[in-house]
């Protein structure tokens, strides 16, 4: 549910059972307030609520069944539902995070063309059989490149 005064002043949360009792979702740290949601259903009781935040954008993801709701993660770009990953962009690199406990199983770094990492990423989504297909667009040159890419689901011991 969202309550906006304006699309930049929103207070968005869930409720369950009375929904004038409605848990709020708390900004990220440094943002006083939330923008208008999209909110993208990935089943039919797992939602991924997502807020433009500047130049990015910050989601939160709600599974309904057991009421749980993630920490803010920034610039998502693909989600894996069956192993509940999230790859996001991390500066010039790809971060693929568990979603609710935010532990990095993966941090994938290539010669990105130049300029912003999302501008440089053609295409990116987690395929049924886990891996991870990546199309990029490589060095000054913008040369096209995929990659399917094995993910674990933990983080590797040390």
């Amino acid at each position: 549910m969202s309550r906006c005064r304006t699309d930049h002043d929103c207070r968005v949360g869930y409720y369950y059972g009375d929904p004038e009792d409605p848990v709020w979702f708390e900004p990220p740290a440094g943002v006083a307030t939330l923008t208008r949601p999209e909110v993208i259903w990935h089943e039919a009781t797992f939602a991924q609520v997502r807020f433009r935040i500047g130049a990015g954008h910050v989601s939160y993801f709600f599974e309904a069944k057991r009421r749980r709701l993630s920490p803010p993660r920034a610039d998502v770009l693909a989600v894996d539902m069956r192993r509940l990953l999230v790859a996001q962009a991390d500066g010039r690199a790809i971060a693929v995070r568990q979603m609710f406990a935010g532990r990095e199983v993966a941090h994938l770094e290539r010669d990105w063309a130049p300029g912003r990492l999302e501008d440089a990423i053609t295409a990116i989504h987690f395929d049924p059989d886990t891996r991870l297909t990546l199309s990029y667009l490589r060095g000054s040159s913008r040369e096209p490149v995929t990659e399917r890419l094995s993910i674990p689901s933990i983080p590797r011991t040390k």
